[in-house]
């Protein structure tokens, strides 16, 4: 598929000895955007701490990590030593995230579900649904039964797929 050099585009980066700071200011001294997916957790509910140490965070995919830059500097990136694009699947074409993707991916990383989980991609199939109320109002992903559950997922093709919570039928509505 022939991509626009110059084009604005969110592309997926694996990282070595996922240390995103490094992969930041890689992509940031090229002038470009990055996520890096980390999400809030409780780590200590008792009254004698701050909210600052009650509450930290961790890292969804920790080796890999987001950058809205150019085809024409994805492409170099192949033999980088810090950081270097993921692939479709049995391709050799850059996995390039749509905008729209890369908005409900990142809501469900931030929106607080704390049964997010990464699960493999293949199980991301089917029907697509839209969520119509509660923390997942208006995003868009599948419904898929992962060990007896029915969870939401949110599904980013060729890179990842995160399982959320379980939806009630009546809050989703086929897209």
């Amino acid at each position: 598929m022939a991509q626009d050099e110059n084009a604005l585009q969110w592309y997926a980066f694996r990282m070595r000895g996922h240390v995103p700071n490094e992969s930041q200011r890689v992509a940031r001294e090229a002038g470009f955007d990055t996520y890096y997916a980390m999400q809030r957790e409780l780590r200590d509910a008792s009254y004698d701490v701050t909210t600052e140490q009650a509450i930290g965070a961790r890292a969804v995919l920790p080796s890999i990590i987001f950058v809205r830059c150019t085809y024409e500097f994805a492409r170099p990136m192949r033999n980088h030593r810090v950081m270097w694009p993921l692939c479709m699947p049995g391709t050799s074409e850059f996995a390039a995230i749509s905008e729209r993707e890369m908005e409900i991916f990142r809501a469900a990383v931030e929106s607080g579900c704390r049964n997010l989980e990464v699960i493999d991609t293949n199980l991301a199939t089917g029907q697509r649904v839209r969520v119509l109320d509660g923390i997942f109002k208006d995003h868009e992903g599948y419904i898929v039964k992962i060990r007896g559950d029915k969870r939401f997922v949110v599904s980013i093709p060729g890179v990842v797929a995160l399982a959320t919570i379980y939806i009630p039928p009546h809050l989703l509505t086929r897209v």
